[in-house]
């Protein structure tokens, strides 16, 4: 019966080893850059969102906006990452010549009231810079 009590204990020892080594090597693979509260964000659309940064560097606007529109609906309780994607949103959709779709994601960061938080963002100087032109050229003033 002492045997038996210590092998328990010895599983269980291992068994939480075990959790713990998983739940590290996970947490490693998670984007590293976004630096936001994240630990209540799916891994999956911040992943998404990794790789719409990635698509849209490489020119592939379709693939940048698919994965950027997917990515700002899991931020929807992450107002500054939700104002990044709807600013790359824009930047992509007025890239793809669609002004409906800027116009709309436009809207959408003043519904939102992120107006506020693009500035302290991490946005890259030149999509800031993009999407200041595109507010110019449009002429839509945002409020928020």
């Amino acid at each position: 019966m002492k045997f038996r009590l210590k092998l328990t204990r010895f599983a269980g020892h291992l068994i939480l080893i075990f959790l713990f080594c998983l739940i590290f090597s996970l947490k490693l693979s998670f984007p590293q850059e976004i630096s936001a509260n994240t630990s209540s964000i799916d891994p999956f659309y911040l992943r998404l969102f990794d790789e719409g940064k990635l698509a849209f560097n490489q020119g592939n606007m379709e693939e940048a906006f698919n994965n950027f529109k997917l990515a700002a609906f899991g931020f929807l309780d992450a107002p500054e990452l939700l104002g990044e994607a709807l600013v790359y949103l824009t930047v992509t959709a007025y890239n793809l010549k669609r002004n409906d779709l800027v116009e709309y994601y436009l809207k959408e960061i003043s519904r939102f009231k992120l107006n506020n938080k693009i500035p302290d963002s991490k946005l890259p100087p030149e999509i800031r810079k993009q999407f200041a032109k595109i507010q110019s050229d449009l002429k839509n003033g945002l409020k928020g």
